[in-house]
């Protein structure tokens, strides 16, 4: 019995420690953000476009997956974005129609999915 209760004793004390050493603050989702960002800066319909999206208010690593989400109409276009570094990923498409379109971006990290929606203005 005495040592059933040592190891229950040492389990939790390893809980304990590991739970104090895992040092890693919450992430506020309401605080995080995407600034999206086109080459060229001017988008013209028919001309290959390159999106960039750089997220604030968390840390993103190559290791996050990231899409864009371009909504044309009725329409959905999914564009897988590439890490480019220091947080930055793009991918690159081209925009049809001239108008301002609705692109929603998604990080996916860990067990989160954040979207964020932006618009692009396409001549």
């Amino acid at each position: 019995m005495k040592l059933k209760i040592g190891a229950f004793s040492i389990l939790i004390a390893l809980s304990i420690l590991l739970t104090a050493c895992s040092g890693e603050q919450p992430i506020d989702l309401d605080a995080v953000d995407a600034k999206l960002t086109t080459t060229p800066e001017t988008v013209t319909a028919g001309s290959p476009t390159k999106l960039h999206v750089e997220f604030e208010g968390m840390d993103v690593s190559e290791t996050a997956t990231v899409n864009f989400d371009i909504r044309i109409g009725e329409e959905l276009e999914l564009v897988d974005a590439a890490y480019e570094g220091e947080g930055v990923f793009g991918g690159t498409f081209t925009f049809p129609e001239k108008g301002i379109l609705t692109v929603y971006v998604h990080l996916y990290v860990d067990d989160i999915h954040i979207t964020k929606k932006k618009w692009v203005e396409v001549k």
